[in-house]
């Protein structure tokens, strides 16, 4: 289903903020569970270094990110016609699965390389790439063109879009540099995931909005 592009008004970061919230039955329990679980990883002497233990847990947050994405991103895409049930949702998230973790995979190697270069070509892939996963859980056959085709139909919106996650995303930098010194280990990071879940379901609300405003076959 498409809309107009009147439907998110002004700002599709300000129409997305309400709308998110008509999936509130699937995007609170993934949000507090997701975050549980990752503050759970954070095992005592689990450090960051190249050890199996480690490389477990890394791998199995990933893997819980995943479904976590396929759930919020399927909701949000339903969020943008109307409220939002739990059956859709993990239909669409059962059938995207695999192409789901594959493009997870393929962005996640971009962006690290490009922030192990610098932080500005990670930063651009991340910016040039927000509706390639959307295609994925939407069912769409070429998410590269879908991603493409979205920007260049609507890219006054996704540049302004990008702007302004580029500046909440600086201030939330910020205020998890303060929760990691002033809460540290597994309770700051729970408030952190609380916090990231949350602002993440509102930026891919709002990239919902962008992507179902340019029809299939525009």
């Amino acid at each position: 289903m498409t809309i107009a592009p009147s439907a998110y008004r002004v700002t599709a970061l300000g129409s997305a903020l309400l709308r998110m919230w008509r999936a509130w039955r699937v995007l609170l329990p993934v949000i507090v569970v997701n975050a549980a679980v990752q503050s759970l990883l954070l095992l005592p002497g689990a450090l960051p270094y190249l050890t199996w233990s480690f490389v477990l847990l890394a791998v199995a947050g990933f893997l819980i990110m995943v479904v976590s994405y396929g759930l919020v991103a399927a909701a949000m895409l339903e969020a943008v016609d109307g409220p939002v049930a739990w059956r859709p949702v993990l239909r669409a998230a059962r059938d995207c699965w695999w192409r789901l973790l594959v493009w997870s995979v393929v962005l996640v190697i971009s962006v690290t390389v490009g922030l192990a270069l610098y932080v500005v070509p990670g930063v651009l892939v991340l910016a040039l790439t927000p509706f390639v996963l959307l295609a994925v859980v939407d069912g769409r056959p070429d998410p590269w063109r879908v991603n493409a085709r979205t920007i260049r139909r609507r890219w006054g919106r996704w540049l302004v879009t990008v702007v302004v996650m580029i500046a909440l995303c600086a201030i939330l930098w910020l205020l998890a540099a303060l929760d990691g010194f002033f809460v540290t280990g597994a309770p700051a990071a729970l408030i952190g995931w609380l916090v990231l879940g949350t602002v993440a379901a509102w930026f891919l609300c709002a990239w919902a909005l962008i992507y179902r405003s340019v029809p299939p076959d525009a």
